[in-house]
């Protein structure tokens, strides 16, 4: 008696049906998916003719299922996009640094849209502190971000994000970060970040203007003193914690090329 013998590993090959075909297959929607809406469900865009997606707050539709952040940038006018640091944000993760010229798959379950921060930064020394706002805008931003973040009144209000995960090349992996939140903010500019315990490079280098001890609930941090340039200003109404943080990521990454 003949039988059909499923086990024979080239019949399950012939089976197999490629994942480029199985899309190809897939129909293809005569719409436009707005992807901050479907990252909601969780699952993969379907194709479609168009894909809308946010570049800070300028919207973009891309007509492919694929763009590069340089493309991106380029669309929403922020040029040239070598003077951005961007990153992408995924329904329920922390975002995401990526490069300028890395293919974005915008089908990808969860992309909502992208968040370019202009570089630039300077050393030098703290003006004066101010009063305390309050953070209900924040909330939203650091439940995402952050495992766990705190709120701190020590003279100033300090938000605190303990497990802060620190690039390679210094001499701990994990810091605890605080930032002040200065008075007449979110209209006035947030400024410097702090960290506990004070760290230094491996490479023995000297880390410029962060010699400076801030004692914040029982601990001293250390005041890395960075600020905001001209070519880079605070913007009311579209800066806040969160972009003062991802210029934070930048700043540590970018010490560690000097």
């Amino acid at each position: 008696m003949e039988t059909n013998d499923h086990s024979d590993p080239e019949a399950a090959r012939l089976l197999e049906v490629p994942a480029e075909l199985i899309e190809e297959a897939e129909e293809l929607l005569d719409e436009v998916i707005d992807l901050e809406l479907h990252s909601k469900t969780g699952k993969r865009a379907p194709r479609a003719k168009g894909y809308k997606f946010k570049v800070n707050d300028e919207v973009i539709i891309w007509p492919t299922p694929v763009v590069t952040a340089r493309e991106a940038l380029t669309r929403a006018n922020l040029t040239p996009p070598d003077n951005y640091n961007v990153r992408l944000k995924v329904a329920g993760q922390k975002p995401e640094a990526i490069g300028l010229d890395v293919p974005v798959d915008l089908r990808r379950p969860g992309v909502e849209k992208f968040r370019a921060i202009k570089k630039g930064q300077g050393e030098g020394e703290y003006q004066g502190r101010r009063d305390a706002p309050t953070l209900d805008q924040d909330c939203d931003f650091l439940d995402t971000y952050a495992t766990r973040w705190e709120v701190v009144v020590d003279g100033s209000t300090w938000i605190l994000i303990p497990n802060f995960k620190l690039p390679a090349g210094y001499t701990a992996t994990e810091v605890t970060l605080a930032i002040r939140m200065e008075g007449g903010y979110p209209l006035s500019p947030l400024d410097m970040f702090y960290v506990h315990p004070a760290i230094r490079r491996a490479d023995g280098k000297h880390i410029r203007q962060a010699d400076v001890i801030q004692h914040i609930d029982g601990r001293d941090f250390q005041r890395w003193s960075r600020h905001r340039t001209d070519a880079n200003p605070w913007v009311a109404g579209k800066d806040s914690l969160e972009t003062h943080i991802f210029l934070v990521e930048d700043a540590l990454t970018e010490e560690l090329l000097k």
